[in-house]
């Protein structure tokens, strides 16, 4: 009886040490341990993160703001409506038509009065890797383009707002587009109400914090 009571104690013993030096086996071959930690130099899951100050990428690639920090990032895309796609050319003097300037990222900025740094709001192509390439436009097309500001920023932004919805709307009329929110729905004026809300709300949260 004593015997096998020893031998159950030596195979507890045994299976305790495997659960401990398993991982560090593992992670000695090269694998990393199961976790939900992410190792240096992986990149950031698609819901996570600041917006990144490195190359744009994607199709379809939009700025992405903290899921639990103080950022929010408000888009609007423009579409064309035959299903086809945009002429880069048109598009670019339509952007500079309406006061955006070619800049960071290779993308298109609405620059702020004030401050030379921080625009109101961007314009990237939702084609990869989201930047505009002025030296190939007579050759380029475009899927469409994403309007977005970040919150928070300098100034007021309900009126930063207004002002690139009217400015998306007028382009998509004359690139005979549409407008659409993050998630491909329609853009109409119930959606750009909630919108102008949540940013109301956003700047009262923060001011309360």
């Amino acid at each position: 009886m004593w015997e096998l009571r020893w031998v159950l104690v030596g195979l507890g013993v045994l299976v305790v040490a495997g659960i401990y030096l398993w991982p560090r086996f593992r992670f000695k071959l090269g694998q990393a341990p199961e976790s939900g930690v992410q190792s240096q130099g992986e990149p950031h899951s698609p819901n996570s993160g600041a917006i990144e100050e490195e190359p744009l990428g994607g199709v379809g690639w939009e700025p992405k703001a903290e899921s639990a920090g103080p950022k929010k990032v408000i888009t609007v895309r423009i579409i064309p409506k035959t299903g086809e796609e945009l002429s880069a050319e048109l598009a670019v003097l339509a952007l500079r038509k309406a006061g955006l300037e070619h800049g960071k990222y290779g993308i298109f900025h609405y620059p702020l009065s004030d401050n030379e740094r921080e625009p109101e709001f961007s314009v990237a192509s939702l084609m990869e890797p989201g930047s505009f390439d002025l030296t190939k436009l007579k050759v380029t097309s475009l899927p469409g383009m994403s309007f977005f500001m970040i919150l928070p920023g300098l100034g007021d932004p309900v009126n930063h707002f207004d002002r690139m919805v009217s400015i998306a709307r007028t382009l998509a009329q004359s690139l005979n587009a549409e407008l659409f929110d993050e998630h491909g729905s329609s853009w109409n004026i119930q959606r750009e109400r909630y919108v102008r809300e949540e940013i109301i709300e956003y700047c009262h949260r923060r001011t309360r914090a």
